[in-house]
């Protein structure tokens, strides 16, 4: 059985925390919550959690370094950002530093839950390919096994084959001296 999927909301704004939290609660998502980077990073540290989403703009740590660290320490996570900024940084930067998908502020409850749903979905597709993959290495490793005894007991067979045709050719000249009469007396 799985684990629940869990969220870290990191947004300096309440309000903002809060709606998010509800909207995951409202979809049977686990959630918590941090004011700033630092306090998402010690929240990463005590925890497990399977999705960041994350303002841009915040006091002492933004969005992008969390962004930098979550990726680079905690490559499972999947981080979405969202940000009221977007002039000054694009969907393309952020994805480019590692984020699954950006929200522009303001958004609608809908917008939220379609970006959680997919991400959802993706991590989902993850896993399962991820599974799919360790059930393919392994069938292969078996068949390397299955090649490996096929080879031995090939070897085997073609020693005991050469050894019968010496064998048999042996009675061949043995059967062929008896007619010539050069057999011992």
């Amino acid at each position: 059985m799985t684990e629940p999927i869990k969220v870290l909301i990191v947004d300096d704004e309440d309000v903002i925390r809060q709606m998010v939290g509800r909207v995951l609660k409202y979809m049977g998502i686990n959630n918590e919550s941090a004011e700033n980077g630092f306090q998402a990073l010690e929240k990463l540290k005590a925890g497990r959690f399977d999705i960041i989403i994350a303002d841009i703009r915040m006091p002492h740590m933004d969005g992008m370094e969390l962004l930098k660290v979550a990726v680079k320490d905690y490559p499972d996570i999947d981080v979405i950002i969202m940000t009221a900024h977007a002039a000054k940084y694009s969907y393309v930067d952020v994805v480019e530093a590692g984020a699954k998908d950006f929200i522009n502020k303001p958004f609608s409850v809908e917008e939220m839950k379609a970006k959680m749903e997919r991400a959802l979905r993706e991590r989902r597709t993850m896993k399962e390919l991820a599974g799919k993959s360790f059930r393919l290495e392994e069938t292969y490793m078996e068949l390397l096994a299955a090649k490996d005894e096929l080879a031995r007991l090939s070897n085997g067979i073609n020693r005991e084959r050469e050894f019968l045709l010496g064998e048999i050719e042996q009675l061949h000249k043995d059967n062929a001296r008896l007619k010539s009469g050069g057999g011992n007396r």
